[in-house]
Formats: C-alpha cells, sequence, structure tokens
C-alpha cells in the first residue's frame, strides 16, 4: 500500500510505527496586556513522518534531493483515518540523516534515514 509519495516518488511502504500522518491544529497562545491567555487558530496543517532501515542508494539520492531542496514540493500522504490519500504542498519540518550501513556488490546500503514534513499552507 503506498503511503507517501514526494514529488512524484512512491516511497516504500513501511510498518511497525514507521509512517503517521495526522491533521495538528496551526494555533498561537498570546498574552494580553490584562494577562489573559488566548489562543488565535490559524486552521489546520498535514503533518507526516516516515523512517525507513534499509534503502539502496538510488532510492536514497532520490529522496534526499527532493528534503534537501530547501524548496516546497508537492507530496501524498495517507491520513491516519484511513481515507483516501491526501494531496498538498509541504516542506520539511526535520531530516534525519542517512548513515552508511554496508556496500552491496560495490554499491552503498543506506541506513537510517527519517523525516517529517508540514503542509505550508493551513487548510480548513
Amino acid at each position: 500500500m503506498t503511503q507517501i509519495i514526494l514529488d512524484g516518488i512512491p516511497l516504500p511502504e513501511v510498518s511497525n510505527g514507521k509512517y503517521a500522518a495526522w491533521e495538528e491544529l496551526l494555533s498561537v497562545q498570546v498574552e494580553m496586556i490584562s494577562a489573559r491567555m488566548v489562543t488565535e487558530i490559524r486552521g489546520k496543517v498535514w503533518k507526516a513522518t516516515w523512517s525507513y532501515d534499509y534503502l539502496d542508494n538510488d532510492m536514497t539520492s532520490r529522496i534526499l534531493a527532493v528534503l534537501r531542496s530547501g524548496k516546497p514540493f508537492v507530496a501524498s500522504v495517507l491520513p491516519d483515518n484511513g481515507g483516501k490519500m491526501i494531496s498538498s504542498i509541504f516542506l520539511v519540518e526535520s531530516l534525519t540523516r542517512p548513515t552508511f550501513l554496508c556496500s552491496d556488490n560495490g554499491a552503498p546500503i543506506w541506513h537510517g534515514l527519517a523525516f517529517t514534513i508540514r503542509e505550508v499552507n493551513p487548510h480548513d
């Protein structure tokens, strides 16, 4: 089952808690002059996390090219309500760099790539 597509690249399916996508409330707490606290709700954003243990060099390079570009990108994520995939514009919120695991016939195998992405613009 496809869980996440980054800029047209379907990522390998993961299990055991290595993928999640949820809708999060985007809000700011503000302290007023009267010392009262108020919460300003700005909307909701989609967030997703994904991690993988063993990736070949080609797939690792393609994923990192998108994540390290510093630019917004189109992604589709499978939300936690199990419905259809949600497509939007996302940015990288965090990135755990992969480490070299081993060599397979002279080609590197990478370990431990993980990231969190967040929708750029809030939605209702």
